[in-house]
């Protein structure tokens, strides 16, 4: 079934430059400075998901695993913004893998974009402004809203 309202980005190119820049200083390593790569900073996020929320834990099996994909999906994602929409078909992938989990539930990933904004805003402290976390916001909704779209649309055809 077909999405009646397709999720849309419109970014501007500072704010894809904002987030590709912020994304590669936040997952590059750098003992001087503490900074963690991809995966690092997606075990961050999870920790905090399940502090917030412990009943989520249940839903992930492998967390290590789960982290190096999150780290991996964002990665793609900010690599793409110049033309975000060529990565739909993997985003709409994984909406149908999370469409298959008993327990996923669209508000849980306004859950994990909550506290992916409140991970970046600890990391970048002072740094993370206004300007710099609406691009992000956007990137996250566009992400979450496709992979949502897909989970629905599958859970939609298996009733």
């Amino acid at each position: 079934m077909a999405v009646a309202d397709p999720i849309t980005i419109s970014l501007t190119t500072d704010e894809i430059s904002l987030v590709q820049d912020s994304w590669a200083e936040a997952t590059t390593p750098n003992a001087a400075n503490g900074d963690e790569p991809a995966t690092a900073i997606a075990s961050i996020l999870y920790a905090g998901l399940f502090s917030l929320h412990p009943e989520l834990k249940e839903l992930f099996h492998d967390i290590n695993r789960q982290s190096a994909s999150l780290g991996a999906v964002l990665g793609v994602a900010i690599g793409a913004l110049g033309d975000i929409e060529s990565i739909t078909p993997a985003l709409e992938s994984l909406g149908k893998l999370h469409g298959r989990i008993p327990g996923v539930q669209p508000e849980h990933f306004d859950v994990v974009g909550n506290i992916l904004i409140a991970t970046f805003s600890d990391k970048f402290g002072e740094k993370w402004t206004p300007e710099l976390q609406a691009p992000w916001v956007k990137v996250y909704a566009y992400v979450s809203g496709r992979i949502v779209a897909s989970m629905l649309a599958v859970r939609e055809a298996n009733v």
